[in-house]
C-alpha cells in the first residue's frame, strides 16, 4: 500500500518564519515544511495558497529575491521558490517551482545581494559566511566559505555594504558579539570588533541601515538580545579594522559579562553599548530595527525597535540618541507591549514600513499569526494612529468656551461628574457644579454648553447616573429622585420622580422602534420603578412600581428576557426574576448565583426568529467568570439551569458584555484587570482593546459599534480628569488562529467535537470541519469552548458520551465537566465543572497518569485511574452525589502509566494496566459494601522499558491490545477470558509479540482502527513519523509512513465514525494535525 494514501488534511503548528511580500500586500509564512501565502488586503480571503518546500524540515527563514522568487532555508537546507505569483492568481498554468540545495552547516541568516540578482551570502552556526550563486530558477550553488574563527553561534545577521563586501554580526553562546567584514570575491575576512557585556547567550542580533544624522554624518548600529533579558544597542560606525591586528584565537577573557573587547586600551570605551534596557518576562528570541520614515534624521527623530520573546509578547522600544563628535550615547524607553499570543515563544517576526505605518507580523508556538499595525513615527501627530487617548480637565475645556455661563460655585473646583456617549460622534457630560456640556467629535472634540435654567443647574449638581436611551438622547437621575430627559432637539425636560435617591438606571431593552424600557433603582431599598419612554420625544409611555423583592437586594443590572419576563441582578450575587402582566411586575424567583460578587450584566442570548427554542441568558460577574443559564418556564414557576460557567482567559473582573450582530454571533466581554480596562472577544479568544486607566472603582462608560465590534470608545475618570479612548481599528489582526500555547498532552474525540488538554493547563473543545472543495479558508479546527481550572499541565482528557468530559492532571486533579450544545445562533458550547475529586493523598502531590471511564446502569460513571505512586483506584461518580470509592490497590515499585477497562457492570470490573517496567497486568474486582481491593490476575512482560501508550479492541475471542513503548517497539498482545462463565472477569494473555525499532524514537500515541474489514494501528512518535500498520495476531506489517510536523506528540484520536473508505485521526503535541487514511 502506497504512502500517498496517508494524507495530511490539516496542520496547525509553530510558525517558524515570516516575510512580507509584494510591497507588504502579502505575507509569506513558514508553516512546518510548507510556504504559505496570506493576503493582507482588507476584505480579501486571507489564506491564498501553500507549497511544500522541504520534505521533512521546517522553514526557518525566508528572504525575497527578484522576479517573484524567494529564498527559503531550514537547518542546513536551502531552496529557491519561483513563481509565487502563481499562488496569488490561483492559475493552474503557472506552477510554483522549488529547487533545493544543501549548505555545509546550520544556517542562521541569508542575505541576497541588492547589487547582483545572482549573488547571496549565508551565515552558519560556526561563524562562517558562505557565498551562494543564484542562477534564475535553478538550485543555488554553494561557493566559497570564509571564517576568521569558528565559535558556536546562537544568532547571526548579514548586511551588504557594497557589491563585494558583507558585514557579519554573530552572537555566541558566551554572550559575545563578533563583528567582522567579509570580502566575498577575495574570500577574505577582517575583524572589526568583539562586543562584550551580555550576561547570557545571544539569541538575536540585527544590523541597522546607515542612519542619517542631522549633521550630515551616518550611523551604523547593532541591536542584540539575550538570555539575560536585556536589549543592547552598539555603535559600530567607523569600525574598519584599521587598528592593530589581533589574533582572533589569541587568549582573552571570555564568558558572560566580560568587559573587554579587543583590548583594554582606548577602544574599550567605544565598544561599550550605547544603551541597555531590561524587558520581557523571560528570554528574548529576536530583535529588529524599524526604519526611519522619509525625512527623519537622528537624533531629532527617535528610532523604534521591536523585540520578540519567550513570554509570547512583542515589545516596542524607543531609542533616543545623543550624538557628539566625541561619542554616541543614548537611552532606551519602553513604549508598548503586544500580548496577542498564547503560551510561550514567538519564533518568527517581520517588520516593515508601509506609508506612515509600521506593520509587525508575529508567529508563535501557538501556531497563530498576528499582524500588528503601529504609527511608523514616534513623533506625536506625525502619523495616523489606530487609536487615540484624550485627557481633559474641565479648566482646559472652559478655556475654549468664551461664553461659558457663570454659576454659583459649590465647594471645591468644578470637575467632570457623569457622562455617556449618546451617539457615534457625541457625548454628554455633567459637572459637579451642575453644568451640562455636549461634546462632538469632528474628529477633534468640540464642546458647547447646554443652556439650563438656574434651578436645573442646582438640580444637576446631584446628578448621580446618566444613561443613553437612544441616538442622541439620554436620561439623567439625581439623588433627589428626579428623572430628566435630554436630546439636542428637545433640550432638557422632567420625566418624573421617584421616592428616594436614584443610584442606578438599567436599560431593559435597546430601543425597538422609538421605545426604550428602563428600571430606576432607588438607594436604600429593593423597590424600583419601571419606565417605558419614547426616546425621540421624551414622552413617558408607561410606568409601574416594582415591589416585593427581598429587602437585602441591591440592584445593579437588569434585562428583559421575554415579553413577560424580566430579571434584575444584585450587588451580592442574587437574581430576581419578575413576571410582567400588563403594568404589574410580580417576583416569581429569587436565585443565588455561585458567587457573592456583583452581577454586573444580564444579556439574553441571540435567538432564531420564528423558532421555538430554549431561552438562555448571559450573566457576567466581578468574580472573573461569566455564566449562561437556561430558563425553564413552567407557568406557575420558573427554573434556571446553569449551562456554562468559566473564567474569561483575560482574567478581568467582568463588567458586562454583548453579542455581535453577525450571522454567527460572537461574545465580547469587558472589565478591569489590575490597572487596565480590557475589551475581549471570548469567541475568538483575542483582546480587542486594553487601556491603562488606573484600575476599577472609577466612573466609566463604554460604547461600541454595532457592526464592527473592534471600534470602541471608552470614557473614564482619573484624578478628576475625563479621559476618552477611541479605537477606530484593532491594533492587531489575526491572520491565522492558533491552538494551545504549549504542548498538547491529551486528546479525545466524540463525534464532531475534539477535546484537548495541554501543558498550559487549559482544556479546549474544538469542532473539526473538513475543507470544502474550492474554498481556501474553510475547514480546520474551530475552538467552541475553553476553560482553565487546572493548576498543572493536563495528563489526559476523555469523553464519556456526548455530555461529559473528564480531565486529569498533576496534584491529583480530576474534574468532571458537563458539556451541552446551546440551541442558539451563538455557536459556543456550554461547559461547566460539575464535580472535583476531593479524595487525595495527604500531600496531594501525585499525578493521575491515566484513567478509563464508562457509563453504567442508572447514569453513573465508573472511573478507574492509575496514579504516579503505582496506586490503582476505582470510583463511581453519580451526578448530584459525587464520587464514591469502590476499590483500590497498589502495584509494585514500577509506576503505572496506562489503564483500560476490559469489562464493567454494576457489580464489578476487569481492567488492564501498563507500567514503566514494560509489563501488562490484568486485574479484576467485585464491588461490595466496603472498599474492595483489585485482585491481580496476570503479569506479562511485553516491552523492555516503559509502556507509553495503549489501545485495544474487542475480538470474538477476547481483546487485541496494541502498545507503544519507550524502547521504540510496537507490542501486540491478545487477551482471552480464563473462564466462559459470564460472572468471571479474569483475563489472561494468549499471545505476545513486538516489532522492534518500529520507530526511531519512543512511541507516544497509537490508535486501533477498522477499515475494509481489517484492523490497522496508527502510531506517532518523537521521530515525527506517522505510521500505519496492518495488525493481525501473528503478523504486523507497515503499510504507510509519512513525516509529521508535530514535534513531541502526546496523543492521537479517531475523529468521527471510521468507515470502510476513509479514517480521520487527529494528533497533538507541539501543534495539531489531522490525517486521513
Amino acid at each position: 500500500m502506497a504512502d500517498s494514501s496517508l494524507t495530511r488534511e490539516f496542520f496547525q503548528g509553530p510558525i517558524t518564519s515570516l516575510a512580507f511580500f509584494h510591497d507588504a500586500e502579502y505575507l509569506l509564512a513558514g508553516e512546518d515544511a510548507h510556504l504559505t501565502l496570506y493576503d493582507l488586503q482588507t476584505g480579501h480571503a486571507l489564506r491564498v495558497g501553500s507549497v511544500r518546500v522541504f520534505s521533512a524540515q521546517p522553514i526557518h527563514g525566508i528572504r525575497l529575491l527578484g522576479s517573484g522568487r524567494v529564498l527559503a532555508w531550514g537547518a542546513a537546507q536551502i531552496a529557491v521558490v519561483s513563481n509565487i505569483e502563481g499562488l496569488i492568481g490561483n492559475t493552474t498554468d503557472t506552477q510554483v517551482i522549488v529547487k533545493k540545495a544543501a549548505a555545509p552547516d546550520w544556517i542562521y541568516d541569508i542575505a541576497p545581494s541588492p547589487y547582483d540578482d545572482t549573488s547571496a551570502v549565508l551565515a552558519t552556526a560556526h561563524n562562517e559566511v558562505v557565498h551562494l550563486h543564484l542562477n534564475g530558477d535553478d538550485a543555488p550553488v554553494v561557493g566559497s566559505i570564509v571564517s576568521p574563527s569558528r565559535p558556536i553561534l546562537y544568532a547571526a545577521r548579514l548586511k551588504w555594504l557594497d557589491q563585494d563586501t558583507v558585514l557579519m554580526a554573530g552572537g555566541t553562546i558566551f554572550g559575545e558579539i563578533l563583528v567582522w567584514r567579509c570580502y566575498v570575491s577575495e574570500s577574505r575576512s577582517e575583524l572589526l570588533a568583539i562586543l562584550n557585556g551580555h550576561e547570557g547567550s545571544i539569541f538575536g542580533v540585527d544590523i541597522s541601515e546607515e542612519l542619517p544624522c542631522q549633521n550630515g554624518t551616518r550611523l551604523r548600529l547593532i541591536a542584540s538580545c539575550s538570555d539575560d533579558r536585556t536589549v543592547r544597542i552598539w555603535n559600530i560606525t567607523g569600525q574598519d579594522g584599521s587598528h592593530d591586528k589581533h589574533d582572533f584565537a589569541a587568549p582573552r577573557e571570555t564568558g558572560f559579562g566580560s568587559k573587554a573587547g579587543l583590548d583594554d586600551g582606548p577602544r574599550a570605551e567605544e565598544l561599550r553599548p550605547v544603551a541597555t534596557i531590561m524587558g520581557h518576562l523571560s528570554r528574548i528570541w529576536g530583535i529588529k530595527f524599524a526604519q526611519l520614515t522619509e525625512g527623519e534624521t537622528l537624533p531629532e527623530s527617535p528610532l523604534s525597535l521591536y523585540s520578540f520573546g519567550e513570554d509570547s509578547t512583542s515589545q516596542r522600544w524607543q531609542l533616543n540618541l545623543d550624538i557628539s563628535p566625541e561619542k554616541v550615547s543614548g537611552s532606551l524607553k519602553h513604549i508598548d507591549t503586544y500580548a496577542v499570543h498564547d503560551g510561550k515563544h514567538l519564533w518568527a517576526h517581520a517588520v516593515v514600513n508601509k506609508g506612515d505605518q509600521t506593520l509587525i507580523a508575529t508567529g508563535g508556538a501557538d501556531s497563530k499569526i498576528s499582524l500588528i499595525t503601529q504609527p511608523a513615527s514616534l513623533t506625536p501627530a506625525a502619523s495616523v494612529s489606530t487609536h487615540e487617548l484624550l485627557g481633559l480637565g474641565f479648566d482646559e475645556i472652559a478655556a475654549t468656551l468664551p461664553n461659558l455661563r457663570t454659576l454659583k460655585s459649590v465647594r471645591g473646583k468644578e470637575i467632570f461628574s457623569r457622562y455617556d456617549f449618546i451617539s457615534d460622534d457625541r457625548m454628554i457630560v455633567t459637572t459637579n457644579w451642575g453644568r451640562l456640556l455636549l461634546g462632538t467629535f469632528r474628529p477633534t472634540l468640540e464642546w458647547r454648553e447646554i443652556e439650563l435654567e438656574d434651578e436645573l443647574n442646582v438640580e444637576f449638581q446631584t446628578c448621580y447616573t446618566l444613561q443613553t436611551i437612544g441616538d442622541g438622547a439620554a436620561i439623567l437621575g439625581t439623588t433627589s429622585g428626579k428623572l430628566y430627559y435630554f436630546s439636542e432637539s428637545q433640550g432638557v425636560k422632567v420625566l418624573g420622580s421617584v421616592s428616594g435617591k436614584i443610584f442606578n438606571i438599567s436599560i431593559l431593552s435597546s430601543s425597538v422602534g422609538s421605545l426604550t424600557e428602563l428600571i430606576v433603582h432607588i438607594h436604600g431599598t429593593s423597590d424600583s420603578q419601571y419606565f417605558s419612554i419614547d426616546w425621540c420625544t421624551g414622552a413617558v409611555v408607561a410606568t409601574a412600581d416594582i415591589r416585593g423583592i427581598d429587602k437585602r437586594f441591591v440592584a445593579i443590572s437588569a434585562a428583559r428576557f421575554r415579553k413577560d419576563l424580566i430579571a434584575i441582578g444584585s450587588r451580592h450575587g442574587f437574581l430576581a426574576l419578575l413576571r410582567q402582566t400588563g403594568n404589574e411586575f410580580r417576583p416569581i424567583l429569587d436565585f443565588r448565583f455561585n458567587t457573592r460578587d456583583a452581577i454586573t450584566g444580564l444579556v439574553p442570548l441571540p435567538t432564531t426568529d420564528g423558532q421555538e427554542a430554549p431561552l438562555y441568558f448571559l450573566a457576567t460577574s466581578r468574580d472573573t467568570k461569566y455564566r449562561i443559564y437556561e430558563i425553564e418556564d413552567l407557568g406557575d414557576e420558573v427554573r434556571l439551569h446553569l449551562q456554562h460557567e468559566v473564567a474569561a482567559p483575560s482574567g478581568a473582573d467582568i463588567e458586562g458584555g454583548w453579542f455581535t450582530q453577525d450571522e454567527s454571533p460572537e461574545l465580547v466581554l469587558y472589565g478591569f484587570k489590575s490597572k487596565n480596562f480590557i475589551v475581549w472577544n471570548e469567541t475568538r479568544r483575542e483582546e480587542i482593546a486594553s487601556v491603562d486607566c488606573g484600575g476599577a472603582h472609577r466612573t466609566f462608560t463604554l460604547a461600541h459599534d454595532p457592526i464592527n465590534h473592534n471600534r470602541v470608545r471608552f470614557g473614564y475618570t482619573r484624578a478628576t480628569k475625563l479621559y476618552i479612548f477611541s479605537q477606530h481599528s484593532p491594533i492587531h489582526r489575526p491572520l491565522r488562529y492558533g491552538t494551545h500555547g504549549r504542548e498538547i498532552r491529551g486528546l479525545s474525540a466524540s463525534g464532531r467535537y475534539i477535546a484537548t488538554g495541554a501543558e498550559d493547563t487549559t482544556v479546549r473543545i474544538w469542532e473539526y470541519e473538513d475543507e470544502q472543495c474550492g474554498t481556501k479558508n474553510s475547514g480546520g479546527l474551530r475552538c467552541v469552548a475553553s476553560t482553565k481550572l487546572h493548576i498543572s499541565g493536563l495528563q489526559k482528557v476523555h469523553w464519556v458520551g456526548d455530555d461529559y468530559l473528564l480531565s486529569s492532571a498533576g496534584f491529583e486533579e480530576f474534574f468532571v465537566w458537563s458539556v451541552r450544545r446551546l440551541d442558539s445562533p451563538y455557536k459556543g458550547l456550554g461547559i461547566l465543572c460539575e464535580a472535583v475529586l476531593e479524595d487525595k493523598s495527604p500531600a496531594a502531590d501525585l499525578r493521575i497518569m491515566d484513567f478509563d471511564a464508562c457509563k453504567v446502569g442508572n447514569g453513573s460513571i465508573t472511573i478507574t485511574m492509575v496514579l504516579s505512586n503505582s496506586t490503582l483506584k476505582t470510583y463511581r461518580y453519580t451526578p448530584g452525589e459525587g464520587f464514591h470509592l469502590l476499590a483500590r490497590m497498589s502495584y509494585t515499585g514500577a509506576c503505572l502509566t496506562q489503564v483500560r477497562h476490559l469489562g464493567v457492570d454494576e457489580n464489578g470490573l476487569s481492567a488492564l494496566t501498563a507500567s514503566t517496567d514494560g509489563h501488562l497486568t490484568t486485574w479484576e474486582v467485585s464491588f461490595g459494601g466496603e472498599v474492595a481491593s483489585h485482585a491481580l490476575v496476570q503479569v506479562a512482560p511485553v516491552h523492555q522499558s516503559s509502556i507509553k501508550c495503549l489501545d485495544l479492541k474487542p475480538t470474538p475471542e477476547g481483546f487485541l491490545v496494541l502498545t507503544g513503548g519507550d524502547d521504540n517497539g510496537l507490542g501486540i498482545t491478545t487477551l482471552v477470558p480464563m473462564s466462559d462463565e459470564s460472572d468471571k472477569r479474569q483475563y489472561t494473555n494468549y499471545s505476545r509479540g513486538i516489532v522492534r525499532k518500529a520507530h526511531a524514537a519512543a512511541i507516544n500515541g497509537l490508535v486501533l482502527v477498522q477499515r475494509g474489514g481489517e484492523t490497522f494501528g496508527i502510531t506517532v512518535s518523537n521521530d515525527q513519523r506517522v505510521k500505519v500498520w496492518r495488525v493481525q495476531v501473528n503478523n504486523v506489517k507497515l503499510v504507510a509512513d509519512s513525516y509529521s510536523g508535530v514535534a513531541d506528540p502526546g496523543d492521537i484520536a479517531v475523529i468521527g465514525e471510521s468507515d470502510c473508505e476513509k479514517v480521520n485521526v487527529v494528533l497533538g503535541g507541539v501543534g495539531a494535525e489531522v490525517w486521513s487514511w
